[in-house]
């Protein structure tokens, strides 16, 4: 199976989970291709000054890929620069968010897996 760029609609979301701005969400596979183990695989890209809220995951985790641009990961608690090529996780029963610092866009990869 291949899912080419031209077949996929980004999706624009406003104050996500409580965020500030606004949020692109592009899904690149469903929940069914991901036989229900999963529940999100998506590029998300925050512009300067957007966050995704504060946000707790249970029965699943989360995991985030920067492909580019930097800002700042609040992990229960402890806010962590990132940038492009850093992983960021959040296990089942934490809390995070994400908030875009710099002057470009910041890209990432976001993936919800169920447990």
């Amino acid at each position: 199976m291949v899912v080419r760029s031209s077949e996929l609609t980004p999706e624009k979301i406003s104050n996500m989970r409580g965020g500030k701005g606004e949020v692109e969400m592009t899904h690149l596979l469903s929940k069914e291709v991901m036989k229900n183990r999963a529940r999100l695989f998506a590029k998300m890209k925050l512009p300067p000054g957007s966050s995704v809220g504060l946000h707790r995951h249970d029965g699943e985790f989360e995991i985030y890929y920067i492909l580019s641009g930097e800002g700042i990961f609040h992990d229960n608690g402890k806010d962590v620069p990132i940038k492009a090529g850093d992983v960021c996780f959040t296990d089942s029963g934490e809390s995070h968010s994400i908030e875009n610092t710099g002057e470009k866009d910041l890209e990432f990869l976001a993936i919800i897996v169920l447990l």
